[in-house]
């Protein structure tokens, strides 16, 4: 079963189990939740990366029904209770400032530019707010704090995919088995890894949405050329974050003024 034939067959899955629910294919291996069960709207959008790698490992045997009905209870549901149930769930995920909701925004935390990021909750697909953390009554640097140690135990786990032309590397990506690898950047790993591949201490990251991620030196134009019509396709894939690339050396983060549109 190709991965397309996977998305195809959880949608019809969901729509047999949950005939009273709406749901819409909306990006790849992702389902938007129009209406819940119970007839709320909502704009949850379900994530099939984690059930298709699960697939692929273990064939027919992988309870495609038992995880979907997993997955829907949980947005029929607030947040765990208790924020040692929550901990290992926190993720940071990197967003346009743009596309916050204006009524009852969540936490947001400015990165460069207008890109920044805000802490989900991973298949609850809920993004943290204040109200959230004082259920908890967990100081915000704590869950922040969370946040980056789950996201650095994603990227041990994460494989570094080199980019080479004539045996010397020019760029690097992450694959990932599920999470969006967008907010790999926030980690200092991620610039100490950059640094050693490529030789450099500026480098520039492609982030034109939230699962895509390229990084590559700054004086590099050759490939930035080369990547140019690659970020063009994936701004149109669906969760875009920024056109232009993001300028990342010692001093931290920036907007670069290179723009792949």
């Amino acid at each position: 079963m190709t991965r397309d034939e996977f998305e195809l067959v959880a949608l019809r899955r969901l729509q047999k189990l949950y005939p009273q629910a709406r749901f819409l294919k909306a990006g790849q291996l992702e389902i938007a939740i129009v209406r819940t069960p119970s007839g709320r709207r909502t704009p949850h959008r379900l994530r099939l990366a984690r059930a298709w790698a699960a697939f692929c490992q273990n064939g027919e045997r992988f309870d495609l029904d038992g995880y979907l009905t997993r997955v829907i209870g949980t947005i029929e549901h607030r947040l765990p209770p208790e924020w040692e149930a929550a901990r290992g769930m926190v993720f940071p995920r990197l967003i346009a400032e743009a596309h916050l909701p204006e009524k009852d925004p969540p936490l947001f935390y400015p990165l460069a530019g207008p890109l920044g990021y805000v802490l989900g909750c991973e298949e609850y697909d809920v993004a943290l707010k204040a109200e959230h953390l004082e259920n908890w009554n967990i100081p915000e640097e704590c869950v922040l704090a969370a946040a980056m140690e789950n996201l650095g135990r994603l990227w041990q786990a994460a494989t570094i995919v080199a980019w080479t032309v004539q045996d010397e590397v020019r760029a690097f990506h992450v694959e990932v088995a599920h999470g969006e690898k967008a907010a790999f950047l926030l980690l200092p790993e991620f610039y100490q890894r950059g640094c050693e591949l490529l030789d450099a201490t500026e480098l520039l990251v492609a982030v034109p949405n939230r699962k895509f991620l390229v990084a590559f030196g700054a004086e590099d134009d050759e490939f930035r050329e080369v990547l140019r019509p690659i970020v063009k396709k994936e701004r149109a894939s669906g969760l875009p974050l920024s056109s232009a690339l993001v300028a990342l050396d010692e001093s931290g983060f920036a907007i670069s003024r290179v723009v792949m549109d």
